[in-house]
């Protein structure tokens, strides 16, 4: 399904920039001067044909890039809080950053900024070892 709504936003956004590069150029051609009253109606209904298509495939393919994202950020977050409270069950309570950012699989800049949020949330306290590794301390 997500392979599906990556796929079906990206046909979107691609056919509707396309068509709105093609209602762009077409509006500026240099025949339009030339053409009678009728031809001109004609055209100025095709470019807001073309203008109401491909502006609604641009906001409907960006709207699924939006909650494929969405639901990516879900998922971290979820990722993150089992790991996070796994690891505080496993190791009672002390936590190094070098091992929670292994066990997440993300960077240690992320993981810092996730473990000092948690113990800010949890009042916990942190400190440096002789070899230069964070330990969080949460308190259960």
């Amino acid at each position: 399904m997500k392979l599906l709504t990556k796929v079906s936003a990206g046909l979107l956004l691609s056919f509707s920039s396309i068509l709105l590069m093609h209602v762009t150029v077409e509006a500026l051609s240099t025949k339009n001067h030339q053409a009678t009253q009728e031809q001109k109606q004609e055209m100025a209904d095709r470019a807001f044909a073309g203008l109401a298509l491909g502006l609604s495939g641009v906001g409907l393919g960006s709207s699924l890039m939006l909650s494929l994202k969405k639901q990516h950020q879900r998922q971290l977050t979820s990722h993150l809080q089992s790991t996070f409270y796994r690891l505080v069950e496993e190791q009672k309570g002390e936590i190094s950053l070098l091992r929670f950012a292994k066990e997440a699989e993300i960077t240690g800049e992320e993981a810092k900024l996730f473990l000092d949020s948690k113990a800010q949330e949890f009042n916990a306290t942190f400190d440096h070892s002789q070899n230069g590794g964070v330990y969080y301390h949460f308190h259960l």
